[in-house]
């Protein structure tokens, strides 16, 4: 009998809604997961110095950093986090920049079905 541990998703987030959101939409999936919610950048790097992330889903606009900065900074510290860039800001360029960070591009308002598509994929 083969035991799956639970994935580690992070939630980054300055909306609260947004996140609940994600956070229902996840759970529908009837995946085994940790989710951790951060409502800003900064507040994703503290969170991220005691717990471990597998996959992170990052808004783009948010205050203080946007989120290909926080991603850029977790790509340095954490190679191997898969990251997609969840926003309902979905300007082809920007798409393109996450693609070229290696991040998948989710356009907001998400479906269950894009977020199984991202995190059921193989790393």
């Amino acid at each position: 009998m083969t035991t799956t541990k639970p994935i580690n998703l992070l939630l980054v987030d300055d909306s609260r809604i947004a996140r609940l959101s994600l956070s229902r939409q996840l759970k529908s999936l009837g995946l085994e997961l940790n989710l951790l919610e951060a409502d800003s950048a900064d507040a994703a790097e503290t969170l991220l110095q005691s717990e471990n992330a597998d996959i992170a889903l990052i808004d783009f606009n948010m205050p203080g950093r946007d989120g290909l900065e926080l991603a850029e900074a977790l790509s340095a510290r954490f190679p191997q986090l898969r990251m997609a860039l969840v926003t309902a800001n979905i300007q082809d360029a920007l798409a393109q920049r996450a693609r070229e960070m290696g991040m998948a591009f989710l356009p907001k308002p998400t479906t269950a079905e894009q977020l199984a598509a991202f995190v059921c994929q193989e790393a």
